[in-house]
């Protein structure tokens, strides 16, 4: 799957660590770049969204890069009909259920060695597929994706950008004006479906002056922002709009108590919070970062108490808002709620504009004139007399209409376009809109994983997060907290393998912030919820990395191997209650790393992806803590099940799912 960044042409032009994949069906075809090979497609959905449900081959083309020689066997996991070829020769080919045969050994060395994987789907157009090697002394595990290079062709690049068209043309709420005739149908691309903010009650919330500027120039006060300039405010009449729908939005009420400001003196108290959190990650205090999301128009923005409200449920007035719910308590809303507001006041972006007085009355008809309710439930003013989605299809949109540059009619409102998207757009429109009508669960994930900012604190393929290198900014804030920086490692897990890792089940339960017990108390940085792709984005993970979604299944325990298990865990074997929990009975002695309790095992580890973590924890997560037991299947523990080790790590596996635990 590829890797969701929006890359200038020049970059997309050097080698990285995907590969190519052109999909074939019929006499259509998609190219994209892919993490790796593997996928997973259910009957009666497409592989690709510019492709339709049905019979489908893929090819995927690049080269497997080695640091050292290795001596391997390349094999295949899943469904289908499989080939592949390395240097041009075949070296495996398999249908029906994959995995049984591997290829001879591969004496390779140092560098890149191209390879080719051409797979076929069954004939009701459901695919499995995954790509694994494995030598002596290592067991098969998957290629993780830093291993794969790729020269992209002219279609994989043209096959990107029309997806990151595709994203901006729903992220820009194009089709609540190009309605499409009859909907979108029953599958359509998820992000068709997002709302934009609701403005009901929004004169409780926010401060008329932030409105007033907000709907003068959206850009200039928060970069980044999908909200089209509707009012030209270099203009008496534009500033007078402004001023009317402002105070019309002012005076939407709902009635609610009235909060109070939460207690200033706290402000040093929600630096710590805003520091423990990773806030940083994703949010810049001085607006400079404009990959960043500005803070410094929070003090002039909120009304008393309701920063506090926003911060304990973001997801209230905009369900599909990237800012995730931390599930913060009622102490930790209100100091960080004072931090903020502190560290912004007087640092608002000032525009410069003088506002005549505003009337609620006038604003009504400004609403209704400018569409509001088109793309903000509740609002005046539905869907303008735009051409529907078939028809805006059929225009050159280079030429006329909101992407033209050169289309300067007064009525078309002001799109605030990132860097790149205008030919991103354009790319999408001559692909047509029947994409937008269905979708791949796996390109789905990929895309959240990127809206959603999940890389701001996560690791993934080789890569650092960001908060990385942002985290040591904001340090300051909480130099004070004695012992602060004694604790247990605060690495956050990485993302590369976690649709392989966990069962699509516990990551929905993740993304919902239902989870309980937390997985990792330790951390500061605790995983937020995003609710409203919960199930969607958890399935697509798993898709990504070729399995199906999947709940945990039921062992069969063999009770005297959970037994050995049980001593392999204890200080009489490996040590692994010295950092890991057991259900309420607490670590003996986890001073430097924190580890999952294993009592949340069953529910959440894959055994294929627990028996590879065993084999080499550092070769899955470099620079893991957790110690290698074994070295080419030869345990440390020699005296035990005759020292092989993986048939150590099942009895533990045994141990973890049984009533001994």
């Amino acid at each position: 799957m590829f890797r969701f960044v929006f890359l200038p042409l020049a970059l997309l032009a050097t080698a990285h660590a995907e590969l190519t994949a052109t999909f074939r069906q019929g006499g259509e075809t998609d190219v994209r770049l892919d993490r790796m090979a593997a996928l997973s497609v259910p009957g009666g959905q497409p592989p690709t969204p510019f492709l339709n449900a049905g019979k489908f081959v893929v090819e995927w083309k690049g080269s497997i890069e080695l640091k050292e020689r290795k001596r391997l066997y390349l094999s295949f996991g899943g469904n289908g009909k499989a080939s592949l070829t390395v240097g041009g020769e075949e070296v495996l080919s398999e249908e029906g259920t994959l995995g049984s045969a591997k290829s001879k050994r591969l004496r390779l060395n140092p560098g890149t060695h191209d390879i080719t994987i051409s797979y076929n789907s069954a004939e009701d157009g459901s695919g499995s597929f995954r790509l694994y090697w494995e030598e002596e002394g290592m067991p098969r595990q998957t290629i993780p994706p830093t291993a794969f290079l790729t020269e992209p062709s002219d279609e994989a690049k043209l096959g990107q950008l029309k997806r990151h068209g595709r994203l901006a043309f729903t992220r820009q709420h194009c089709a609540k004006c190009h309605t499409p005739e009859g909907g979108f149908g029953a599958n359509p691309m998820p992000e068709t479906g997002e709302i934009a903010p609701i403005l009901a009650g929004i004169g409780d919330r926010v401060t008329e002056d932030w409105l007033r500027n907000w709907l003068a120039d959206p850009k200039a006060m928060k970069h980044g922002t999908n909200m089209p300039n509707l009012i030209d405010a270099k203009t008496p009449e534009g500033l007078q709009k402004a001023a009317d729908l402002a105070a019309y939005l002012a005076a939407s009420k709902l009635g609610g108590e009235k909060l109070s400001a939460p207690d200033p003196t706290l402000a040093k108290a929600g630096g710590v919070v805003f520091h423990e959190l990773g806030c940083v990650a994703c949010h810049d205090q001085s607006a400079a970062d404009a990959s960043r999301v500005p803070l410094n128009n929070v003090a002039s923005k909120y009304l008393p108490g309701q920063l506090v409200a926003f911060l304990k449920k973001p997801e209230a007035f905009h369900p599909f808002t990237a800012m995730p719910n931390f599930e913060l308590s009622d102490d930790e809303a209100a100091s960080l709620a004072a931090y903020l507001t502190a560290s912004s006041e007087g640092k608002g972006t000032e525009l410069g504009y003088k506002f005549p007085a505003g009337d609620a009355t006038r604003g009504a008809e400004v609403a209704a004139s400018l569409h509001c309710g088109t793309c903000h439930p509740g609002m005046p003013g539905g869907v303008p007399s735009a051409p529907g989605l078939d028809a805006v299809f059929k225009a050159d949109w280079a030429a006329k209409g909101c992407v033209s540059e050169s289309d300067k009619r007064p009525e078309l409102p002001k799109m605030n376009f990132a860097e790149g998207e205008r030919g991103e757009l354009l790319a999408f429109s001559k692909a047509g809109s029947d994409s937008l009508k269905k979708d791949a669960a796996a390109e789905f994930a990929e895309r959240q994983v990127t809206a959603k900012r999940c890389t701001a604190c996560h690791a993934m393929d080789g890569n650092a997060s960001g908060l990385e290198t942002l985290h040591s900014t904001t340090a300051g804030l909480a130099a004070h907290v004695k012992g602060l920086n004694e604790r247990v490692d605060q690495s956050r897990p990485p993302l590369t393998f976690v649709g392989e890792m966990l069962f699509s089940s516990y990551i929905e339960s993740m993304l919902a912030g239902t989870a309980e017990p937390r997985p990792r108390p330790w951390l500061g940085t605790r995983m937020p919820a995003f609710t409203a792709y919960a199930k969607p984005l958890a399935e697509g993970l798993s898709r990504v990395h070729g399995f199906e979604p999947s709940v945990p299944e039921k062992v069969e325990v063999d009770p005297a191997l959970a037994e050995i298990g049980k001593k392999l865990v204890s200080a009489e074997g490996f040590g692994c209650t010295t950092c890991h929990g057991i259900s309420d009975q607490a670590a003996t002695a986890a001073f430097e790393v924190g580890a999952v309790n294993f009592a949340l095992t069953p529910g959440r580890l894959r055994e294929e992806f627990y028996h590879r973590w065993m084999d080499n924890p550092a070769g899955v997560t470099p620079g893991s803590k957790m110690p290698r037991y074994a070295e080419g299947n030869e345990s440390q523990r020699s005296d035990i099940l005759e020292g092989d080790a993986r048939k150590q790590y099942e009895a533990i596996w045994q141990w973890l799912h049984s009533d001994q635990r």
